[in-house]
């Protein structure tokens, strides 16, 4: 008998340094989701009156949300990256950044140097040790 399943992405098998590599920000969601977390759920986006960038993640798993305290307050910046469990980290300080762009262009340089796509995986670069 042969076995007719496929795999996908979120099927591979992981480790600390490696998951998939997602194209758009509602795979690295529904990967989010289906570990049982409630990081995007509605309610909790409105709790925090949260918004997340609708561009692809930075290599596959860096990503920007903005963050508002009440209606009369300005809203905040804050590099986000997913972890091979689900869970998201926070990168720098919460709510760090003032513009959206300063966020991006953080998001975009941490990624670059802490990640790369090999074939569909999102890969973590080995931190190099530097000689004094």
């Amino acid at each position: 008998m042969t076995d007719t399943t496929t795999t996908t992405t979120t099927d591979t098998t992981m480790n600390d340094s490696t998951m998939p590599y997602f194209w758009r920000m509602y795979q690295l969601e529904r990967f989010h989701w289906s570990r049982g977390l409630h990081f995007f759920d509605a309610t909790t986006m409105r709790f925090f009156s949260s918004r997340v960038q609708t561009i692809p993640p930075y290599c596959g798993r860096v990503f920007v949300t903005s963050e508002k305290y009440d209606w009369k307050s300005p809203r905040y910046y804050t590099v986000r990256c997913i972890r091979p469990d689900g869970g998201i980290d926070t990168i720098g300080d919460f709510q760090g950044f003032s513009t959206r762009y300063n966020a991006h262009a953080y998001a975009k340089a941490y990624a670059a140097e802490n990640f790369a796509r090999v074939d569909n995986e999102s890969v973590r670069l080995p931190v190099e040790t530097k000689m004094v």
